[in-house]
């Protein structure tokens, strides 16, 4: 997050209530409280039916952890959505009803209804106007703050983003899902720490480290993920920032996604070729926006109270 970035969330912090409250018994078919309101465990359960038809049967603790993370993004979504409604501009009713027209042509020309739709998405029409609302709300809050100087400012500083440079990278993976446990986390991070201490005393190489303790199918070729790009579509940005901050040879310390912790180590560098920002203007400005909801989701996330009602 740039220092803009940084400043701005800082001042909204004062606006946002940072007290946890205790958590008391929840009424039934409740699945979380976020600042209040209520999200529904039936509309958990509502994206959980949307899982394609004939698909393997989930076990028990996948069905747990498939619910915890829809609950996890109904919760982001809130989130986004009570901050909007306080710095956001308002969205008029004909800009909706645009949206809802277009949306209603477009399932026309594949011979469905809006019934359809909202029966496929597991929405109702109030629902529906309310995703559009939150949606055209963030468009105008990111659209005031990515002024041509900022997106300069942003093009500076991830120059690496949009040049085309590589790195070939290398990984070691311990599978730590969104819905762990404190402890399970815990125990995690121990055993990543360790492997970092083996790979530091030089007793093994990465290699071998990788084929002997990562979780992920790159440990059976040593690790060995391949050449990504800095806004890679394969790999989570945290990741992918972590990669290329590091020099050749380079062991990084263990990087958190939503995949696991990950130990790093990099290959191979390829530089990228000289670009202006008035050639990459466009991906400028979406990398821009989607770190901007990132960051401010996250921000949100630490400051608002949130209750979890479900296991």
């Amino acid at each position: 997050m740039n220092a803009r970035l940084a400043l701005l969330f800082l001042l909204l912090s004062a606006t946002v209530s940072a007290a946890q409250q205790n958590p008391q018994p929840a009424p039934p078919n409740v699945a979380a409280t976020v600042n209040g309101e209520i999200i529904r465990l039936d509309q958990v359960d509502s994206k959980v039916r949307q899982r394609p038809t004939g698909t393997v049967p989930l076990s028990t603790s996948q069905l747990r952890r498939l619910r915890l993370a829809i609950l996890y993004d109904l919760i982001d979504d809130v989130l986004l959505k009570q901050f909007l409604a306080q710095h956001a501009p308002p969205v008029e009713s004909a800009e909706i009803e645009k949206h809802i027209q277009a949306l209603i042509l477009a399932l026309k020309k594949q011979g469905k209804t809006p019934a359809d739709y909202l029966r496929e998405t597991g929405q109702t029409e109030p629902q529906l106007r309310e995703s559009w609302t939150t949606m055209l709300r963030f468009e105008k809050f990111a659209q005031s703050r990515a002024t041509d100087a900022e997106l300069r400012k942003y093009f500076a500083a991830s120059r690496e983003m949009f040049d085309g440079s590589e790195v070939r990278v290398s990984q070691i993976v311990l599978r730590v899902p969104t819905t762990a446990t404190p402890g399970e986390r815990a125990a995690a991070r121990q055993k990543i720490a360790a492997i970092q201490a083996e790979l530091v005393s030089g007793k093994t190489s990465f290699a071998e480290a990788a084929k002997k303790y990562s979780e992920d199918p790159t440990g059976k070729r040593g690790g060995d993920l391949g050449s990504i790009t800095r806004r890679d579509t394969i790999v989570d940005e945290p990741l992918a920032k972590a990669a290329f901050a590091l020099k050749v040879g380079e062991l990084g310390e263990p990087v958190e996604t939503e995949f696991g912790l990950h130990l790093l180590v990099v290959m191979d560098r390829k530089q990228g070729q000289a670009v202006t920002y008035e050639k990459v203007v466009d991906a400028v400005r979406d990398c821009y926006i989607d770190d901007l909801r990132q960051n401010l989701i996250s921000h949100l996330r630490s400051k608002v109270p949130i209750q979890i009602a479900i296991q």
